[in-house]
């Protein structure tokens, strides 16, 4: 039983010098180390994930806009299209940046339209644009227009 009990003293006698061996900064470095890389995977992880979330915020804000034939005549074309809020909360503001290959002066006139192809508002804006010019232009429909990812958008 002695030997035994020496045996075990031995052993956590070679175990506490070892441990006393190892500088308590190679031990604070390698915690530290674990800790960074743990952060750093995290930090990627949420990263992505953030990344996905506002993209796929992106793609459901981005509207379906059409524009006329009449008007792509008359030299104009869409760059970025966005819907946003307005005060009250409701995706009710169309933004369109409008090019301008010729000149044209005169009215547009936005058509929002749900799901089922009914109309659910217009807005009229007066245009003043010159050849090579660009714009954004912005369409503030009536607080009860919600235009959601599926509605369509007609600029006439």
């Amino acid at each position: 039983m002695l030997r035994m009990k020496n045996f075990y003293c031995a052993g956590y006698f070679l175990i506490a010098v070892s441990l006393s061996s190892c500088s308590t900064t190679d031990v604070k470095e390698g915690i530290k180390k674990g800790i960074n890389k743990t952060g750093d995977v995290t930090g990627q992880a949420i990263g992505e994930f953030t990344t996905g979330v506002s993209s796929g915020v992106v793609k459901t804000f981005e509207p379906n806009v059409e524009l006329s034939e009449s008007l792509k005549s008359k030299g104009l074309k869409f760059g970025k299209k966005t819907v946003s809020n307005d005060s009250a909360g409701t995706d009710n503001l169309l933004v369109v940046y409008v090019i301008f290959d010729k000149e044209y002066k005169g009215d547009l006139m936005a058509k929002a339209f749900d799901v089922k192809g009914e109309e659910m508002g217009r807005v009229k804006l007066a245009v003043d644009g010159k050849t090579d010019d660009a714009k954004y232009l912005e369409f503030h429909f009536d607080k009860r227009t919600n235009i959601d990812f599926d509605s369509k958008l007609v600029i006439e």
